[in-house]
């Protein structure tokens, strides 16, 4: 009887777990470089809609209001370089490093980058 109980109590907890273990897919590694470094300022969700930078046109990373083109290259520039007073650099980053954020970003903007 009371191994019937404990199963009864706890199959559905461990359905649960594994159920929402599927529902948290493992973070690329372009969203932790995002989470890590630009999210502080751009958001979790690239709006920009933080304390610091709400109202900036430039932290909104999903509309077209981007400094440069837009295109990889010049977001590859801005990312390396930062922009004096705004933005630091983060010339760190290695080139798989570097794509794997870019192509983040263009996902945030539902764009295959």
């Amino acid at each position: 009887m009371r191994r019937a109980t404990a199963l009864f109590v706890l199959l559905p907890a461990a359905l649960a777990v594994l159920t929402a273990c599927e529902l948290f897919q493992p973070r690329s590694e372009g969203e932790k470089l995002w989470r890590k470094l630009c999210a502080e300022c751009h958001g979790v969700d690239g709006s920009g809609n933080t304390p610091r930078y709400m109202g900036d046109p430039f932290a909104d990373l999903r509309d077209g209001a981007w400094r440069g083109d837009g295109d990889r290259g010049s977001l590859e520039t801005v990312v390396r370089e930062g922009i004096f007073g705004k933005m630091p650099a983060h010339d760190e980053l290695s080139a798989a490093q570097m794509r794997a954020l870019l192509d983040y970003l263009y996902r945030l903007r539902g764009e295959r980058g």
